[in-house]
């Protein structure tokens, strides 16, 4: 509140005089209201309005405070609502005779200005900086109101000005609703003898909150509302005093509380008197009271877990992510999980990401070894909450797959290959499974050997033939194939004939010679970019043929990638005049392992007595997939 007067010569007064008036400010004193600001209304609180009963001016705004736009840097804070007040005077001056010039001193002076006041504030606003502002919104001036001191006039004329601000960090996007109360007197006094002194007052004040806002990180800003003013009394200038109530929203992430409500009031002052001739005498200003109060605060809300799929079922032996099968999030960051299993122990304990805007999301990649159901328990945390559920996993053995490989027609009494492709997620040891496969033929047939994934039958007759074969895994479950063949009569010119074929690792053997030829065994893993002993390629295929006639006879050999019903050609020889077909890598990039077999078919210059295709060998190759130039 101002209160102003015009100048007086203090030579006009008595020597010797006091004044002291009080009261309240009613709404038949004002004589103007003005608004500073677009979007703001000033004046009387209307005896019709539902709000603000008891309060006898008001401020209506809407303010930006705020608007920056410059760059990358954008802030946009509001401050709206409604402020109410009433507003009370008291001031007292003392004149005392002297000798000297001027005949009279200031003996004794003292000025204080009450408020009641209420703010209704809505603070919303994004940027990411640091704001601090304030503008004065309104402006209400009062009729004069005029005194004595014994004959001389006094005349002062109250002038209340309203400020609104907000100050602070912000963080993204917030909107939240204030209500603040409070009354206060603020106001010093001054006396020749003591100097200033402090009148102690009894501010009280009281806040309300309505958790509305929409916060997307952290923020921490303050919005207030301050009532300001100045004296200006016969010839003694002073005081400004000022009353100032502000509400503060502190969020934090990650934090328990995730919100903290806190208001303050705050009294300030400054005191000049200057008198003429003798000019100034004192001058000090202070902050009457600063009181701060916490009205609140919210607990982080709990991390949600959304289970997708239960019971979920899991391969035996082969790395599972865990992921899949549920969902943890949180509004306000990453969260503590733990998952724990009845049978295994603790699957995870950690940090979880909670980023629904990940590109891939968090991984729980766990590889079980026994079969059976097991109950998951997660447990996730935020700060001091915590959320937990549960899910079935059951672990499942799956029987092997087989895939028999053969070509061309059986003639009796000739070698015929057979070759059968074994897959079983649940075993990684594919040389385990071709030593446990079991093979079988009905007299008068016979087999080169009963185990294996790679055996001959020799027909002893012709018509219908079966061969039967049986793949056990580790935990003993059995898949069993029956292959019939029709058998031919002996063909007049038997030959070519194969003998013999495999898949061959050219490496250090020792002895005099220390090279030499070693065949890999079904099932087997072979990496393609290793070097021979002493040829720049370690392993190859090979097959024996019987061919008495010496015919020219060529190879069509194919090196297959990938599992059975997806392989394709990764490297391929057609007509070629050698029997050895090396393996190595036709690219250079994208290493990687799958499932391989090499295959071959003997032309004759008759192609009613080519052989084959047949598969020499089956197994595994590390290799890469595709070229980088």
């Amino acid at each position: 509140m101002v209160l102003e007067t015009v100048q007086a010569n203090l030579t006009d007064a008595i020597h010797q005089g006091w004044l002291e008036a009080a009261d309240d400010l009613e709404a038949s004193d004002l004589a103007s209201a003005m608004a500073l600001v677009e979007g703001l209304s000033v004046g009387v609180v209307q005896p019709t309005a539902n709000v603000g009963d008891g309060f006898r001016f008001e401020a209506r705004f809407d303010e930006t405070v705020l608007d920056i736009n410059e760059g990358d840097v954008r802030v946009k804070v509001r401050v709206n609502g409604v402020f109410y007040f009433n507003a009370g005077y008291n001031i007292a001056v003392g004149i005392k005779p002297r000798f000297g010039i001027p005949p009279a001193y200031v003996d004794h002076f003292e000025a204080w200005i009450g408020f009641e006041q209420r703010a209704q504030l809505q603070v919303s606003g994004e940027a990411n900086a640091q704001v601090n502002k304030e503008k004065k919104v309104a402006e209400y001036r009062f009729k004069p109101l005029c005194f004595a001191i014994g004959p001389v006039p006094v005349c002062v004329a109250p002038t209340v000005y309203i400020f609104v601000g907000a100050t602070g960090e912000v963080n993204l996007r917030f909107s939240y609703n204030a209500v603040q109360t409070a009354q206060a007197k603020m106001g010093a006094r001054w006396t020749d003898s003591r100097g200033w002194e402090e009148i102690e007052p009894t501010p009280a004040f009281n806040t309300s909150f309505d958790q509305n806002f929409d916060i997307n990180a952290g923020l921490k800003t303050r919005a207030y509302t301050k009532a300001e003013g100045a004296l200006m009394l016969y010839g003694i200038a002073g005081p400004t005093i000022g009353a100032q109530m502000s509400i503060e929203l502190d969020v934090a992430v990650p934090r328990d509380p995730f919100w903290i409500l806190r208001g303050s009031l705050r009294a300030y002052y400054s005191f000049i008197v200057d008198i003429p001739v003798i000019g100034r005498v004192a001058e000090h200003s202070g902050t009457l009271y600063e009181i701060g109060r916490e009205f609140g605060r919210s607990p982080a809300p709990p991390p949600t877990i959304t289970i997708r799929t239960s019971p979920a079922t899991v391969q035996l032996r082969v790395e599972t992510d865990l992921a899949q099968f549920f969902r943890v999030a949180h509004p306000l960051g990453n969260v503590d999980l733990t998952v724990t299993s009845n049978l295994d122990g603790t699957l995870y304990s950690g940090s979880w990401s909670t980023d629904p805007n990940s590109l891939f999301g968090p991984e729980l990649k766990r590889t079980f070894n026994t079969v059976g159901s097991r109950t998951l328990t997660l447990i996730a945390r935020y700060v001091n909450s915590q959320t937990s559920s549960s899910l079935v996993l059951d672990v499942v053995n799956t029987p092997p797959t087989l895939n028999l490989q053969y070509g061309g027609d059986p003639r009796q009494g000739q070698i015929y290959p057979i070759t059968v492709l074994i897959t079983d997620p649940n075993e990684p040891d594919t040389t385990r499974l071709c030593g446990s496969t079991q093979w079988s033929v009905e007299a008068p047939d016979t087999l080169s050997a009963t185990t294996g994934c790679s055996v001959s039958v020799t027909f002893g007759t012709t018509g219908a033939r079966q061969i039967r074969v049986t793949a056990r895994d580790s935990e003993g479950a059995t898949t069993t194939r029956t292959l019939t063949l029709d058998v031919l009569p002996p063909p007049a010119n038997p030959y070519p004939r194969i003998t013999d074929y495999g898949v061959y690792s050219a490496e250090y053997t020792g002895g005099p010679i220390h090279c030499g030829s070693v065949r890999v065994a079904s099932g087997s893993t072979i990496n393609l970019s290793d070097r021979g002993c002493p040829t720049p390629h370690r392993y190859y295929g090979r097959i024996t043929v019987e061919n008495p006639n010496d015919e020219a006879l060529t190879y069509d050999w194919k090196l297959h990638v990938g599992p059975p019903g997806f392989d394709y050609p990764l490297l391929s020889e057609t007509a070629s005049t050698s029997y050895i077909f090396e393996l190595y890598n036709v690219h250079n990039s994208g290493l990687g392992t799958d499932d391989c077999r090499v295959t071959v078919k003997v032309n004759a210059p008759d192609p009613s007595r080519s052989k084959g295709p047949i598969t020499v060998w089956t197994g595994r190759c590390t290799y890469y997939s595709f070229t980088l130039r």
